[in-house]
């Protein structure tokens, strides 16, 4: 059984290891502030959780639903439910950085637990976007705000790219189309150094795509900053939020327009097929 002083090594060695920009303090201040903070939370709860039957996405379900319950108090207009739903997004990182140690710890690593994990992540942004939404309306007294909340999980579950990598995975899963896909690559592709670069060409086009990611993203900092913003204005006269949820919306628009441009346009299925295809091929190859 681990100790606190074990389990803390562990937080500090692994994510160090794995993100090194967080113990960057000249470049990223509050990411070294706000990675000491989920380290050191983080380390406690392993340690206890160790101690119990508890299952690593067990923990990623409860971060899952903090982004639910995270919304839903956001948007009830009472200044507790408020403060407690401020709380819930500036700690449930605690739990992201919780799921993933024990798992490692327990030996029970999974992709189920990564596709858990990266929901949760999805649920927290929508949660605290939607929650906003409802936050915005009642301060405001504007009920346009009503009939704009649904646009932004609307533009999202619409989106062509995610709608796209499901059929993609259906084509990969299915015998007979993997089999025509491979054929076609062998017979047409002969260039390799084309082959090489297949998936640097994707990702190239897709990080063009996803430029404005970091801007009012789900990390720490973004998240952070609104909670902080909404906490002001709880208190004070300031009236801004209402232009960060616009802003939400700007963005998931261009999300939307974005992901048919790059799907359609810039033949981003396609690509994304011929590099699968192609870093299987290698990986085969390469361990023959």
């Amino acid at each position: 059984m681990q100790t606190i002083k074990e389990t803390r090594k562990y937080q500090y060695h692994y994510h160090s290891t794995n993100y090194p920009y967080i113990n960057d303090w000249k470049r990223n201040p509050y990411t070294f502030l706000k990675a000491k903070f989920y380290m050191e939370t983080s380390a406690v709860l392993v340690y206890f959780l160790l101690k119990t039957k508890i299952k690593p996405n067990t923990i990623t379900l409860f971060y899952c639903f903090a982004g639910i319950m995270g919304g839903v108090l956001l948007s009830i207009p009472c200044k507790w439910t408020i403060i407690s739903a401020l709380f819930i997004f500036f700690t449930k990182g605690t739990l992201d950085w919780s799921d993933g140690h024990l798992a490692r710890a327990t030996n029970q690593t999974s992709i189920t637990g990564h596709v858990l994990d990266v929901y949760g992540a999805l649920l927290n942004d929508m949660g605290l976007q939607i929650g906003l939404g409802f936050y915005v309306a009642f301060k405001s007294g504007n009920n346009l705000f009503y009939y704009l909340i649904p646009i932004i999980p609307f533009l999202f579950a619409a989106k062509l790219k995610t709608f796209s990598e499901i059929v993609l995975y259906e084509e990969l899963s299915n015998e007979k189309s993997l089999s025509k896909i491979i054929q076609k690559n062998i017979n047409t592709e002969t260039d390799q150094t084309k082959k090489e670069n297949a998936k640097a060409n994707v990702l190239g086009t897709y990080s063009k795509y996803y430029y404005l990611s970091s801007f009012l993203d789900a990390r720490a900092r973004s998240v952070d900053f609104i909670c902080l913003v909404i906490l002001v204005e709880m208190f004070t006269n300031v009236s801004i939020t209402w232009i960060i949820f616009i802003l939400f919306l700007v963005r998931a628009l261009i999300f939307f327009i974005g992901g048919f441009y790059i799907t359609i346009k810039k033949d981003w299925v396609e690509r994304s097929l011929d590099a699968t295809i192609n870093n299987i091929f290698n990986y085969w190859k390469g361990n023959k």
